[in-house]
């Protein structure tokens, strides 16, 4: 007879439908229960990973589909991180003896009859507190449900929807699908923007490619030579080169103080953390690299892993003027620049789902993901990829060419909207198709 551990082990092995939709899992008193596919995945988010058993090595996992459960497994040497969700070396990964993401209490705000009074909303545990209340970053319900919801789609003091009549250029601009092109201006009277942006440090490693790059032999057609934008931490930093890129009439931005590697640090910074980061790296930049006209007013986050409301709170204080750290998916029409007083026009893609959900007048220059695929006529989709270097696809510098012409085209054929070339490091190969490109 087939023992429960093996039952258990055959509908992790498969994609689990009506053959196996239903098993027996073990709890910690050693009794067992029964859970079928729909009372596991019942209000259970589509794109979440978990597993059937804490036994085994930890690498497998599984997650809700139409057709039942998909398993997922980690190659050798990796277990999965639940809190994560992602595979990560075994000795990283703290948490093989959990089953799943801890489930947050959500608070009522969708009743079919109201049970608060007006200006009021419900905590899960059904007492009512003050509308402005919820999403401050401060639990004010007993059970803590109120900072449970704050997505940009469920936070109750979310930014409105794009009003148009309510926000005019040059202050602010928003359009429903974020596709609009500012001003109403026809496409074929938009000249093609493409910002080249290059993030990290500025010292010995890279000033020979830049030096290449921006040679003032390469203009726009106006006759003007092309510039850059450099988001720039200071760690290895040589100012001398800040100073002398800043001359010549480049932009200087900043890409955070410590640049520290731990992704939860920026995704759940406070207000205080991003002010030390961000508009202590301002100074120190103006200090060490003697930049005094005031330029320094653009931002972009670690790993692009957004800070939520506090970054941009932090940066409207501290008199920043934009954020280039959310992404767009890559989609048929690319996304305009737009500002943050409405609600963002496209998904919040990654930066592990904590973009701003209120309003701040802060301009976001959108990532728009670059189409990867060297054939688009013929080659199957494939997700984005927000900066070239993260093109893993891309080995060769024919291929890069490709990648470059394609998406300019892209761009060039619908809206018109920026094309952004966002670079961290270099293959000598594709370093030479960018400087052929340009």
């Amino acid at each position: 007879m087939t023992s429960r551990l093996a039952f258990a082990a055959i509908c992790i092995a498969l994609l689990v439908t009506s053959e196996c939709a239903r098993f027996k899992r073990q709890n910690d008193e050693d009794e067992t229960e029964e859970k079928s596919v729909e009372e596991l995945c019942e209000n259970r988010p589509p794109d979440e990973y978990f597993r059937l058993t804490t036994d085994g090595d930890c690498r497998d996992v599984v997650r809700c589909t139409k057709s039942g459960l998909k398993q997922i497994s980690c190659p050798s040497g990796l277990a999965f991180d639940i809190d994560r969700q992602t595979c990560d070396w075994k000795a990283k990964v703290q948490n093989c003896n959990r089953l799943e993401k801890p489930r947050k209490v959500l608070p009522n705000l969708k009743t079919d009859e109201p049970i608060c009074p007006d200006g009021k909303l419900s905590c899960g545990n059904g007492e009512c507190i003050n509308k402005d209340l919820f999403c401050n970053d401060t639990p004010d319900c007993k059970d803590g449900s109120d900072e449970n919801s704050c997505s940009v789609e469920t936070d109750p003091n979310r930014a409105p929807d794009c009003d148009q009549s309510q926000c005019q250029l040059p202050d602010c601009f928003c359009s429903a699908d974020g596709t609009r092109i500012p001003g109403s201006i026809e496409p074929n009277q938009v000249p093609q923007m493409i910002t080249l942006t290059f993030n990290g440090a500025i010292n010995i490693d890279n000033i020979d490619l830049y030096e290449e790059i921006f040679n003032g032999q390469r203009q726009n057609p106006n006759g003007c030579q092309i510039k850059g934008t450099f988001f720039m931490n200071h760690k290895y930093t040589n100012y001398s080169a800040v100073q002398d890129l800043h001359r010549r009439g480049h932009e200087i931005a900043v890409f955070s103080l410590t640049h520290r590697d731990d992704p939860k640090y920026w995704t759940s910074g406070s207000y205080d953390d991003w002010l030390a980061e961000m508009a202590g790296g301002r100074l120190i930049i103006e200090r060490f690299a003697n930049i005094s006209d005031g330029s320094i007013i653009g931002v972009r986050a670690p790993y692009l892993r957004v800070g939520g409301n506090k970054q941009f709170e932090m940066m409207a204080d501290q008199f920043f003027v934009y954020d280039a750290s959310i992404t767009a998916s890559l989609s048929r029409v690319p996304i305009w620049p737009y500002t943050l007083y409405f609600r963002m026009p496209h998904k919040c893609n990654g930066n592990a789902q904590n973009c701003p959900s209120k309003s701040h007048p802060v301009w976001e220059i959108v990532m728009n993901e670059l189409d990867r695929r060297d054939d688009p006529s013929f080659d199957e989709s494939l997700p984005g990829c927000h900066m070239v270097d993260s093109c893993s696809n891309i080995q060769s510098g024919d291929q890069f060419g490709r990648l470059l012409r394609h998406n300019f085209n892209r761009h060039f054929n619908s809206n018109r909207a920026p094309l952004g070339e966002s670079n961290r490091n270099f293959r000598d190969h594709i370093k030479f198709q960018l400087l052929k490109y340009f």
